[in-house]
């Protein structure tokens, strides 16, 4: 029997990871009698046949009433929608599922405030947007109508466990799949590697490390640069994805001496290139809640070296051919794990790649295909 869901979800954007994910959720299930109706304020991805969209748009000026806006447009929507499930990205109390792929907004502030400034917490507690956003956040967990949660770490669970005790609604963990044969480092990945490498002005030989993700305060950016700083002049660092505050990370570069070292490349639709160019992946994030990078980069045959608020390098992460985690303001350790990377001979590389792409094995589309039917047939 088919199973028709509404999904609430914010804003598409090709290169994000959430949206990748909630693509390739798309194409999972799109032979599985499992239909979709997507409100959204925009939506620029191609569209599978068994997805609808419905954009929602309302006027709206600043982003703390662009979400009230979204949100009452959304209840709009909601009144007259005929779906079987309301699945939402967005906290509401008027659904039945979420999907925790940002893990904890409470979480992430905290986190947050760890590295600001004591006039930057001030100055953050004014704004009324993040109080909006934990209000709604506190207002769906403690709704009746909240059905089940779909939280994509074991971290994610234990976050909302410790912080929403009375919530009654079934949290499962599925976790993010990726299409892993897709990011194999063949022959002619290495072949686009180097080519990516001497794109750069790279030598072959060069320690290379990636950073990817946009948004770049919660993905720790400020740590990779502080870190290679530390590393060798030998080793590069490659920055992969978008920042509104791009000078600042420009600036950064240059304070730390590594301006040359780091090279900004924008966001990609791809980013397997800058994956087969490098030795490892550096991602001190603040807070996130699964990292499909850390799972892509795996089944390049990457290391990690990961902060530990990270919900895919914790469960990944079993090892030290795979890679280490530290505080996500741990310069010194990420560095010392940098340098430790950079300086393996073509043996110890070798072993760390068969691990890492052995570990991204279960981490796979089909594996979370079967986990997801399972989750929607108990709705049916």
């Amino acid at each position: 029997m088919a199973i028709r869901i509404g999904l609430i979800f914010n804003r598409y954007r090709s290169d994000g990871g959430t949206e990748r994910i909630t693509s390739s959720v798309f194409d999972a299930l799109a032979e599985d009698d499992v239909e979709w109706v997507v409100l959204t304020r925009h939506w620029g991805g191609a569209l599978p046949a068994n997805v609808r969209v419905i954009e929602c748009r309302p006027f709206a000026i600043g982003r703390r009433w662009r979400l009230k806006a979204f949100v009452h447009a959304l209840d709009q929507q909601l009144r007259t929608l005929s779906v079987d499930l309301v699945q939402s990205q967005v906290h509401m109390p008027q659904v039945d599922i979420f999907r925790a792929d940002g893990g904890v907004h409470a979480e992430w502030l905290e986190q947050r405030h760890r590295g600001a400034s004591r006039f930057k917490r001030w100055w953050r507690q004014l704004g009324s947007y993040h109080r909006d956003k934990l209000d709604m956040e506190r207002q769906m967990y403690a709704s009746d109508q909240l059905k089940a949660v779909i939280c994509n770490s074991e971290m994610v669970r234990a976050d909302i466990q410790r912080r929403f005790p009375a919530c009654g609604a079934r949290l499962c963990v599925i976790e993010n799949g990726i299409d892993v044969e897709k990011f194999r480092r063949d022959a002619w990945a290495v072949e686009i590697g180097r080519k990516s490498r001497a794109q750069l002005d790279i030598p072959d030989h060069a320690p290379v490390f990636v950073f990817v993700g946009s948004g770049f305060e919660r993905k720790g950016l400020e740590t990779a640069i502080a870190a290679l700083a530390r590393v060798p002049e030998a080793a590069h660092l490659i920055v992969v994805g978008r920042d509104s505050r791009m000078a600042h990370y420009r600036r950064a570069a240059r304070r730390q001496g590594v301006q040359q070292r780091v090279h900004f490349m924008g966001p990609s639709d791809d980013v397997r290139p800058y994956l087969w160019a490098a030795d490892a992946l550096v991602h001190p994030a603040l807070y996130e809640a699964f990292g499909i990078v850390i799972a892509e980069a795996m089944a390049a045959g990457l290391p990690v070296i990961a902060s530990e608020r990270t919900g895919a390098a914790r469960a990944m992460v079993a090892g030290p051919e795979t890679g280490q985690l530290f505080d996500a303001f741990d310069v010194g350790g990420f560095a010392r794990s940098m340098r430790a990377f950079g300086e393996r001979d073509n043996a110890a590389l070798a072993k760390a790649r068969a691990a890492c792409e052995a570990t991204a094995q279960h981490y796979s589309v089909e594996r979370m295909r079967r986990e997801l039917l399972a989750f929607y047939d108990a709705f049916r």
